[in-house]
């Protein structure tokens, strides 16, 4: 049997593209070193006659349609001419018209062998050479700016116009230049004379545009990121910019500006659909969002509180509009709206438009509206809504606690548990709203004792209490009685029964026994256990109490001696009452 094939290799060597490469570095080599032992002028027109000869016979391989020869002398051609334009002077000194002119020849030569990717590509890069030596010899300042981003914006040009190859090299090329002039224009537009800060503020903004532009472009896409990164890294640089400029006149130019971005992104969360609105929406938000972090930056800085609260309520304008118009931003409108009111209501106190009171009504009545929106909401939706709500309520607790407002604290304590628990229970939202309504009302509660100045003890293990069986929600009337009722009847019962002890002489063990028999009445009758035991536990652990503290210690002894054996006999004989253990068990 003969020998089994060899596998084809994964690529298939090509010698005359090695010998093609070789060669052309040899003879760029050849030359650069034949300038460097001739010097001056005749290294240059050797070079340049060098380069000329290339680019010839590049043009005749095109002829013959030798795509190789004619890449490669291409290349080699644009090195020799490059080393004879900096034949008498360094690459990055000296002047500018030798890189113009020769970008000019490489840009004709790309017009008249259009495949060869090195034309281009070398004009591009001899045009950088030329504005790096027209920056070095030029005034720094805006003038410098704004070369930097007239750079930046030819190269995305050149980028959105460009082949593969030759696009994506301008753009990685391109990105210190954009870099470079964004932050400086962004500086002086903040900066500089209201000129300049105009002048640096458009240039930005035409060179973020630029930059969105260049997402469009199929070719550039794995450079670009994720789509979302470009577009607001735009919108960002461009707000930047334009909110220095805006800036300048003073306070009013400040609200103005955070407005124009809340109006932004308004309209576009409002009005973009399609494609667009995937490019054009984070743009948008991000300068938007720029806009207004800097205004209210500036706002909070300044001291400017009457300004800071008409712009937060300006800014909760369109966002009720977008609630009204694009259903699926309502779970992004809605708390944003409620979150900017919240805001100025805060603001209004330092800027002395609202009282301590005022304010934190304002902020209450903000938590009913975002209950009543959550409650039209999805119910997946409802969570942002109900934070924001739930800081709205905290705003206002705190706003009155710093104030030393405890009677209106009371008052609007006792109204937000009742909204809470009331929300919770018609919109069937689960056990959290329930606990913390139930928390609200027991701190109201305690809040008028402490304001009463009330010292019994039920005053604060009552409400407490109660607190406990509305957290408890739905199961007391239809789960278990233990989990529901056991932990708050017993908050109720156990300090009751420990101050009757402690008070024999009083009419509280007579109150206690009372309401315990009560409850073991109504426990009973509506056949639910734990009131029924717990009843029963108070009523006799208040006697055997009582009776631990009247009698005398010997006899004292002799009672528990003798409970803890009747406890111990009637366990092991096991014989319960007859029908007690039974009915007791058909209880929930």
């Amino acid at each position: 049997m003969g020998s089994a094939p060899v596998p084809p290799l994964p690529y298939r060597a090509r010698p005359a593209q090695l010998l093609l490469v070789v060669g052309a570095v040899l003879v760029v080599c050849a030359g650069a070193t034949a300038a460097a032992v001739f010097g001056g002028g005749s290294a240059r027109i050797l070079l340049l006659a060098l380069a000329a000869a290339a680019a010839g016979a590049s043009a005749w391989a095109s002829r013959l349609r030798l795509r190789s020869t004619e890449e490669i002398l291409a290349a080699a051609a644009v090195a020799l001419a490059v080393l004879g334009a900096a034949a008498e002077t360094s690459l990055l000194g000296g002047s500018v018209l030798p890189p113009l002119a020769l970008g000019g020849v490489f840009l004709l030569l790309s017009r008249l062998l259009p495949r060869p990717v090195s034309w281009p590509l070398a004009a591009w890069a001899v045009g950088q050479l030329a504005a790096l030596r027209a920056l070095d010899a030029g005034p720094a300042g805006v003038p410098r700016t704004l070369a930097l981003l007239t750079v930046a914006l030819v190269g995305l040009g050149v980028a959105l116009t460009g082949r593969r190859l030759v696009a994506r090299a301008a753009l990685v090329t391109t990105a210190p230049w954009w870099a470079a002039g964004a932050l400086g224009g962004v500086a002086t537009a903040w900066t500089g004379a209201a000129p300049d800060r105009w002048a640096c503020a458009a240039f930005t903004v035409v060179a973020a545009a630029g930059l969105l532009v260049a997402r469009l472009a199929r070719d550039l896409e794995p450079l670009l990121g994720p789509p979302v990164t470009v577009p607001a890294l735009a919108g960002a640089v461009a707000a930047a910019g334009a909110g220095g400029a805006l800036s300048a006149p003073g306070p009013g130019g400040v609200v103005l500006a955070g407005y124009a971005g809340v109006l932004l992104t308004a309209w576009a969360a409002a009005r973009l659909t399609g494609w667009p609105r995937g490019l054009l929406l984070p743009a948008a938000a991000a300068a938007g969002g720029t806009l207004v972090a800097l205004s209210v930056g500036q706002l909070v800085a300044g001291g400017r509180w009457p300004a800071l609260a008409l712009l937060l309520v300006l800014t909760a304008l369109p966002c009720q509009l977008v609630a009204v118009l694009r259903p699926d931003e309502r779970p992004a409108a809605v708390p944003t709206a409620v979150g900017c009111l919240a805001g100025a209501a805060l603001v209004a106190v330092p800027a002395e438009v609202l009282s301590p009171a005022a304010a934190a009504g304002a902020l209450g009545v903000l938590y009913a509206a975002a209950l009543g929106a959550a409650w039209v909401l999805e119910r997946s939706a409802r969570r942002p809504t109900l934070a924001v709500g739930a800081v709205c309520a905290a705003l206002a607790v705190a706003v009155l606690v710093a104030a030393g407002a405890r009677g209106p604290l009371a008052a609007l304590l006792a109204v937000q548990g009742t909204l809470t628990c009331v929300w919770a229970r018609a919109a069937g939202h689960g056990a959290f709203a329930l606990r913390a309504g139930a928390a609200q009302l027991v701190l109201a509660a305690w809040t008028t004792t402490a304001l009463a100045g009330w010292s019994v003890p039920e005053v604060w293990t009552l409400p407490a209490a109660l607190g406990v069986l509305i957290a408890a929600g739905p199961r007391l009337v239809s789960g278990p009685s233990w989990p529901a009722w056991g932990p708050g009847l017993l908050v109720a019962a156990v300090p009751s029964v420990v101050a009757a002890v402690a008070a024999p002489g009083s009419v509280r063990p007579v109150l206690v026994l009372l309401v315990a028999a009560g409850v073991m009445s109504l426990a009973a009758w509506r056949a639910v256990r734990a009131p029924l035991v717990v009843g029963a536990g108070t009523a006799l652990a208040l006697a055997a109490g009582l009776a631990l503290v009247a009698l005398p210690a010997p006899v004292t002894g002799a009672l528990l001696v003798g409970a803890a054996l009747v406890a111990v006999g009637a366990r092991r004989e096991r014989r319960p009452v007859a029908g007690f253990g039974a009915r007791l068990a058909e209880m929930r």
